[in-house]
């Protein structure tokens, strides 16, 4: 009974005073920092366990983002590979154009390792019809002649190799000469031009026709150096190639065309009777009245 009285004056004076709450209110404060000191811990323990599965899911994503960019980088470096050969080949067959030749693409396998000879190997051979002595040039000038040919692929001796020659002819002037190989890709030499022929410095020197090997008119190198000194009967011409002949691997083959002409029957009285694909004189003549 004595608790029960006490409890009802207890709610009659939290009824009136609001004492409860107040008490409630200084317990929580006074019993807050044992809160703290228990939940410390377990906040502790989850932030780091955050920050180690941030970092890791960091790491992951530097990783998938640094494989992402070198494959990337891979890619633009095949660009940039594809681009520079479109831009050769290109060149290639713009420098082609208007030429009255056949032209079959060609590309280098290898480079003959020999240091005294200066020699390259394409994939074309007989069975692509090409023969030996045919011309071989690239996007910019002369390279050089097929010498040894095989099924599938042929040997190309290029203009700078010490034992080859090449007819030429000075474009401005139409000085005829021969241009020898020094052995070095950069150079070639002019030793028959008279000493006080007209050639100058960056002249172009082009292929004459002359051999019946070379068809007239390509490119070959320009004047870098002109030796006239006193005693010599000739003077010494140096060029540079105009041909990319250390670096590069498209080249053209070129082959003269096939022209069939009409082939006229003579038959045994002496008239001449056209063959298919050639007309009569007569049959165009108009028809005269009678």
């Amino acid at each position: 009974m004595l608790y029960g009285l006490l409890a009802v004056v207890l709610m009659a004076m939290d009824q009136r005073g609001n004492y409860v709450p107040r008490i409630r209110s200084a317990a929580g404060t006074l019993v807050e920092p044992v809160y703290h000191v228990i939940e410390w811990p377990i906040r502790a323990t989850r932030n780091l366990f955050m920050q180690f599965q941030s970092r890791r899911s960091l790491r992951h994503e530097n990783e998938d983002l640094r494989e992402a960019l070198l494959e990337q980088k891979a890619a633009l470096q095949r660009l940039e590979t594809l681009t520079e050969e479109n831009r050769r080949l290109r060149s290639l067959f713009e420098g082609a154009e208007g030429q009255e030749f056949e032209y079959r693409f060609a590309e280098l396998l290898r480079v003959d390792l020999d240091p005294f000879s200066h020699k390259v190997l394409i994939d074309r051979g007989s069975s692509d019809g090409v023969a030996e002595g045919q011309a071989v040039i690239d996007g910019t000038g002369v390279m050089g002649q097929v010498e040894d040919v095989n099924l599938h692929f042929s040997t190309v001796r290029l203009i700078s190799d010490p034992n080859h020659a090449l007819p030429v002819q000075i474009n401005r002037t139409g000085l005829r000469s021969v241009a020898f190989g020094t052995g070095e890709t950069g150079s070639l030499l002019l030793n028959s031009v008279p000493r006080e022929a007209d050639v100058r410095e960056g002249d172009l020197i082009v292929t004459s026709g002359l051999g019946d090997r070379f068809p007239r008119g390509y490119p070959v190198a320009r004047v870098t150096g002109i030796n006239r000194e006193q005693g010599l009967t000739f003077a010494l011409i140096n060029a540079t190639p105009l041909a990319a002949l250390d670096r590069g691997r498209e080249v053209l083959l070129i082959s003269s065309p096939e022209v069939e002409s009409p082939v006229a029957e003579v038959d045994g009285a002496g008239a001449v009777t056209p063959t298919a694909g050639s007309s009569d004189p007569q049959d165009d003549a108009p028809d005269l009245p009678e």
